[in-house]
């Protein structure tokens, strides 16, 4: 994909451009599509099996996105669905928190320990 390509609308069928974050109105309609993020383009793309369904510009673009119209036979992500896609979104949270605090505490502890080190070497030489 040039970068050409991801500049304009690509044509019928497409909504117009929005200005804003489209990560969550097109996460809505295209609730099957994987993004894929272009860093160098500043870009992302929203692909529903090859299809490309979504596009939003970021970075040192204006922050603008577009996505193609919704099928006649479109359907909402089903609820079971969707409490099971946010159930692990908040499940990944929750284990990088943890993490996060394990990580805090093993470095005080360490931090801790070498200075009580010191000190007794420091003891040690004074006496």
């Amino acid at each position: 994909m040039r970068d050409s390509e991801l500049t304009e609308r690509p044509g019928k069928g497409w909504t117009p451009w929005t200005e804003g974050a489209g990560e969550i109105p097109i996460d809505k309609v295209w609730w099957a599509a994987r993004v894929l993020h272009f860093a160098k383009l500043n870009v992302s793309c929203w692909f529903d099996g090859s299809e490309l369904v979504g596009i939003e510009h970021w970075g040192y673009r204006d922050q603008k996105w577009t996505m193609k119209r919704k099928p006649a036979d479109w359907q909402p992500l089903p609820e079971v669905y969707r409490l099971a896609r946010e159930e692990e979104k908040r499940a990944a949270l929750e284990r990088y928190r943890v993490g996060q605090q394990a990580r805090a505490r093993e470095r005080l502890i360490r931090l801790s320990d070498e200075r009580h080190a010191k000190r007794s070497l420091q003891q040690q030489e004074g006496t």
